[in-house]
């Protein structure tokens, strides 16, 4: 706990700067195999930029900390189901007031982004989408973030916060209201994250988030 709570740097760099580290392991998988999907070598990308942050954090001691999935019983996976269910319907709701107040510019989705998603192929989507981005954020946002907030004497809901806007602002591909939604979906991660003691029950509600989201 000691050694975690000295981190702080390394902690808001990894967070902060996790878009730009992913951009080696993707050059170098591409040049491997150059036919591969945008959407598969960003989830491959991303398997590979986890590892390696696990493994300094192994070399630093702090890796069983960061990355400690707490209770991982079936109530937990229920929870989780229950979680993602209602923040979907809340965010729903929050973003369809929001357009309404102020117009629906703040739902933009870059046309990039929107592309990747509807060339892909459904199992490159189960595997970027719905199982990579929720193992990987919530290890950087809700495990190495959250953690070291929380061993400095963070309370949860500050850590929660601070996580979840960091977390918001990495995805760029969405308008301001996308973001605002991100941020929420953060923010019941972090929560999560401090209730169950661990990553299980985030992951799981992130991944539940995710597959919701993109049935819808």
């Amino acid at each position: 706990m000691t050694r975690l709570r000295s981190m702080v740097w390394t902690a808001v760099i990894v967070a902060v700067a996790y878009q730009f580290l992913v951009i080696l392991p993707a050059i170098v998988v591409h040049g491997l195999m150059p036919g591969m999907s945008v959407i598969t070598l960003s989830g491959i990308a991303n398997v590979l930029t986890v590892i390696a942050i696990y493994g300094y954090l192994k070399a630093q001691g702090v890796a069983d900390e960061v990355a400690d999935p707490g209770d991982m019983s079936l109530m937990i996976v229920l929870i989780a189901v229950v979680s993602a269910m209602i923040a979907v319907a809340l965010a729903t709701f929050l973003a369809g007031l929001l357009a309404m107040m102020f117009g629906p510019q703040g739902l933009s989705v870059s046309e990039s982004f929107t592309q990747q998603l509807q060339t892909s192929r459904r199992v490159e989507l189960l595997f970027a989408v719905v199982l990579v981005a929720p193992f990987a954020e919530e290890f950087i946002y809700r495990g190495l973030v959250m953690g070291v907030l929380l061993a400095r004497g963070w309370s949860p809901f500050t850590a929660a916060g601070l996580s979840a806007a960091i977390f918001a602002v990495q995805h760029i591909q969405y308008g301001w209201i996308g973001i605002l939604v991100v941020m929420m979906y953060g923010m019941v991660l972090g929560l999560l994250r401090v209730a169950s003691g661990g990553l299980f029950l985030p992951v799981m509600a992130h991944l539940f988030i995710n597959l919701i989201s993109l049935t819808m």
